[in-house]
């Protein structure tokens, strides 16, 4: 799949410049790429979400908080250790130089599930997460309603394309399917997890969030490659 048979007009000798593109595409995405080849497997997975140990310090903190909260039924515990814990991972990244933009996110997120919980209930812990998902589902749907798909503006900027990609019906399609199929993953997170929150059902809420946190995401991931793999990996 050249650039010629999307349509998409590239200047000449930009070859190396979308090598590199297409390099740097695959790396955001986790993959390994084996001369002209892209591998994206269980180990490229577990790399694009930070290795065993990124998913274990993201995991531990909300089933610190499940855990203790079950036990104790003291929120203010519960809330504290799970944010000691979460900074004390914060830190960490920070001192391994990992993406700061990541760790201040990170430390928001703490802050507000900690102050939602302590000011309201238990339960408001999990208020941030439902605000994410429906920001991103607003986000991944109505670029993809209104022509500007995330997902290609993504890889077309990786891809060294600009917007040029917009002329091709093909790509267009394509990236609004894989827009909505993130749409579909934070919808189902909410489908599934504000009933819970209303119904107060503190336990089933936690586990589900668990559930539907790292290995949807996962699952998100694995289908997006399956469906750009043969876009990121185009020759020029």
């Amino acid at each position: 799949m050249s650039n010629h048979e999307h349509g998409i007009e590239r200047p000449a000798g930009s070859e190396p410049q979308d090598t590199k593109f297409a390099a740097a595409a695959a790396a955001r995405l986790g993959l390994r790429v084996e001369g002209e080849n892209a591998v994206f497997d269980g180990q490229s997975l577990l790399k694009t979400l930070g290795g065993w140990t990124g998913i274990i310090e993201s995991t531990i903190p909300p089933t610190a908080f499940l855990a203790l909260f079950t036990i104790t039924r003291n929120t203010l515990l519960a809330v504290t250790v799970a944010g000691i814990l979460a900074l004390v991972f914060i830190v960490k990244q920070v001192v391994t130089k990992k993406p700061v933009v990541q760790a201040i996110a990170g430390a928001v997120g703490i802050a507000i599930a900690t102050y939602l919980a302590i000011h309201g209930s238990a339960k408001d812990y999990y208020l941030g997460g439902f605000a994410t998902n429906a920001i991103y589902l607003v986000i991944y749907g109505g670029s993809a309603l209104v022509g500007w798909p995330v997902i290609g503006l993504a890889v077309g900027f990786f891809k060294g394309w600009g917007i040029g990609w917009r002329k091709d019906k093909a790509l267009m399609n394509r990236f609004k399917l894989v827009s909505l199929l993130w749409v579909g993953i934070f919808g189902t997170r909410l489908l599934v997890e504000v009933p819970l929150y209303l119904a107060n059902n503190i336990q089933a809420l936690g586990i589900t969030k668990l559930i539907l946190s790292e290995p949807f995401y996962a699952l998100g991931l694995w289908f997006t490659w399956l469906s750009l793999r043969s876009v990121i990996m185009a020759k020029s």
